[in-house]
């Protein structure tokens, strides 16, 4: 639930204050049975509006429902409906207002004779207007929560919710740029929905300038492209960037094909560039409105720094920089000081941080006088190794040396484990010698 609260206060606080402590307007409670790992959480926003506006961007949500009543049985449903204020539903009882009623189980399934006499209990409502299944003014929705036999749900309490849809959500961007519909892609290609969540996290809106130092074969800028933002890469393979690859009919292709593709904006530009090394003029400062980037942590790729080599260059057209490893906390304090001086007051940077289930959130994730924390969500991923996404936003102009003294203090940032790659990869039998062993519970094949 961190990621999609995380996500909807992004959207709904999108053009607003450049305050990252403000609430927007916005608060969540926690549903019946208090459970963190329930899908039904209370939400307040603004306006019906502002849930609309939430719901059209958002991913992890799948509607918002003003909730007239709910109950552990039909009883206590029926009495709750009866109590909500009468004008809020006769104002939908109109003759002129068409409406349907949906019935979804959610961890059971409802027969067709089971939703037709569930329907049939709301006749008190005085609902005069006529029937219509297909884009009715009015949807009415039952919601019934009975994961009894868990069916690899999260335990929570029997409910039974009723309300008015307010706004569903469009998730039709994940089919349209999906992985498999690209031409060029890589093994550290990223996921369409996590990048497109990332762009909601950097609150990317159209004439926004978005850049990625890990740009790989794009697919952040793609998606942040999708919402009318003008994108700028690096990467420090050249390869990636100028050769491409050939796909299987022989074509070649590269990162530019994925935007043309799909009829997208070109990057502005796309350079071959060390982020250990930014290429940027030492003068230069708040030029993007977003850095958004999944940095190499040591899974399925290692970083790379470019290193000097003596040796004499034949070719200018094919030759390769040389390269050396570059760690994770150098990579970090590089990415810390490239969003301090680079990004717009207001601006935001947006990154995974690589961590391991158990760790402490709030171990030195973010220390940094130019940037404040506006969200730290954990994504398990195995048992043994998650990763963060992590959100912070630039409160102050540049000063360097505040920065300097911030870097060498022990409260700057620091990723959670200092080698990702051991973690992953030790043994099982070692795994569990070292307490590595996870907390986290599978539900349906995922870790929550």
């Amino acid at each position: 639930m961190r990621l999609c609260a995380a996500e909807i206060d992004s959207i709904a606080s999108l053009g607003g204050s450049n305050s990252p402590t403000e609430s927007h307007g916005v608060s969540f409670e926690k549903p019946c049975g208090g459970s963190y790992l329930s899908p039904f959480w209370y939400v307040w926003l603004p306006t019906e509006d502002s849930a609309k506006t939430v719901a059209k961007r958002s991913l992890l949500i799948k509607s918002f429902l003003e909730v007239w009543g709910e109950g552990a049985t039909w009883e206590e449903l029926l009495a709750s409906i009866q109590a909500y204020p009468r004008e809020r539903i006769q104002q939908w009882c109109m003759p002129h207002i068409s409406f349907k009623i949906l019935v979804d189980g959610w961890g059971r399934a409802v027969k067709q004779e089971q939703q037709i006499d569930i329907i049939n209990k709301f006749d008190f409502l005085g609902l005069q207007g006529p029937i219509k299944m297909q884009t009715p003014d009015l949807t009415l929705r039952v919601i019934i929560a009975d994961p009894a036999d868990n069916n690899g749900l999260p335990k929570v309490p029997y409910r039974i919710y009723f309300g008015r849809d307010v706004a569903c959500s469009d998730r039709s961007v994940i089919h349209k740029y999906g992985l498999p519909r690209r031409q060029y892609l890589g093994p550290t290609s990223m996921d369409t929905e996590m990048a497109f969540l990332m762009c909601n996290q950097g609150q990317v809106k159209k004439g926004d300038f978005v850049y990625d130092p890990f740009v790989g074969t794009g697919s952040i800028l793609v998606a942040a492209s999708h919402y009318g933002a003008h994108t700028f890469g690096a990467d420090i393979d050249i390869r990636i960037i100028r050769d491409g690859k050939v796909n299987k009919a022989g074509k070649r292709t590269d990162v530019w094909d994925n935007f043309r593709d799909y009829d997208l904006m070109s990057p502005v530009g796309l350079m071959r560039a060390d982020a250990h090394r930014p290429p940027f003029r030492a003068n230069l400062q708040d030029i993007f409105d977003a850095i958004i980037c999944d940095p190499p942590y040591g899974v399925r790729a290692g970083g790379k720094k470019s290193v000097a080599k003596s040796h004499k260059i034949t070719c200018a057209e094919t030759h390769i920089p040389s390269t050396d490893a570059y760690t994770f906390e150098e990579c970090l304090k590089d990415l810390l000081h490239l969003a301090a001086k680079h990004l717009k007051l207001g601006g935001r940077l947006v990154f995974f941080l690589p961590s391991v289930p158990g760790v402490d959130k709030a171990v030195k994730t973010t220390a940094h006088p130019m940037l404040a924390m506006v969200a730290n969500c954990e994504q398990p991923l195995t048992t043994r190794y998650s990763r963060r996404l992590i959100t912070l936003q630039k409160v102050q102009p540049y000063n360097a040396e505040l920065e300097q003294l911030a870097l060498s203090s022990e409260q700057s940032l620091r990723p959670p484990t200092k080698s990702i790659h051991e973690v992953v990869y030790e043994s099982q039998s070692k795994a569990q010698e070292s307490g590595g062993a996870s907390h986290l519970q599978r539900y349906r094949g995922k870790l929550v």
